[in-house]
């Protein structure tokens, strides 16, 4: 994967899996488009309150610290960490931090929310690509979401059909916004803008309602780019746009780009407006 950062910026980064192991991160992270400013001194002190609280209540439900924090009573800590550094921002109780029936019942209670999920995927029939699938590959091994099936991923799991069943049946997301993934090679895109506007249609039509939204691709400095802003603007009603800076999220491109260049993407964010 193509990043921005050099080799002495490498040298002052980890991988954030290394990093402090938190229910919710206690610092910026980067993708590799940009170095990270380092953890400010009340993100460690978030940290440091996170890692206290788990020494105090982990014990007494038989976990290690690290298996508290994957729990609903660590993802209490850490909003009642933040709590203690920041002010009363969220409305969380200490008991929640130390009894599971306490905090099964804030989940149960919370449940009705809706859930706006911001970046939606799936690759279209005949995607050439499989790496894609390490992703779902690892959520499985790690036990990220345990409604996985164990077996070895197909496309069809990232497919069209199954999305619909995993996201707007099985789970709680209300609402989502459909994305996609460029590539110097339009064969390897996720899905086409047209594409993600017909699964827009399809969903919507089956809902009678307005659940999935679709972002357009733009992908600064390919031929014909400009030409393509213009078509979804005027024949595809698009919810919002999306570019990826690197060019191709997912290895080298010819293309990256970058937000402040005047002179490529100032009339691109004009046309937008």
């Amino acid at each position: 994967m193509s990043i921005w950062l050099t080799d002495d910026d490498l040298r002052l980064t980890r991988p954030a899996e290394r990093a402090f192991e938190s229910p919710i991160p206690t610092q910026v992270v980067s993708n590799g488009e940009y170095l990270p400013p380092p953890q400010t001194p009340a993100q460690a002190r978030v940290a440091a309150e996170i890692r206290e609280l788990a020494r105090r209540f982990a014990p007494r439900l038989g976990l290690s610290r690290r298996d508290f924090l994957r729990t609903s009573c660590g993802m209490a800590v850490a909003f009642l960490a933040m709590n203690r550094v920041y002010g009363a921002v969220f409305d969380v109780g200490e008991e929640e931090t130390r009894d599971p029936a306490a905090a099964a019942e804030r989940e149960a209670g919370l449940a009705g929310q809706r859930i706006f999920d911001a970046q939606l995927h799936f690759v279209r029939e005949g995607y050439p690509g499989r790496g894609i699938l390490g992703l779902r590959r690892l959520a499985a091994d790690r036990d990220w979401n345990p409604a996985l099936p164990a077996r070895e991923p197909t496309l069809s799991d990232i497919q069209f059909e199954n999305f619909v069943q995993e996201i707007f049946m099985d789970s709680d997301t209300a609402l989502g916004i459909l994305s996609s993934a460029p590539n110097d090679d339009p064969d390897h895109w996720f899905i086409s803008n047209d594409e993600a506007m017909r699964a827009r249609q399809k969903v919507n039509d089956w809902a009678g309602s307005k659940r999935l939204l679709a972002h357009a691709i733009i992908t600064p400095g390919q031929p014909g780019w400009r030409e393509e802003m213009d078509r979804a603007i005027e024949e595809l009603n698009l919810d919002s746009w999306k570019g990826y800076t690197l060019g191709d999220p997912g290895g080298e491109s010819k293309y990256p780009w970058r937000l402040d260049d005047e002179e490529l993407m100032y009339p691109a964010y004009e046309k937008m407006q």
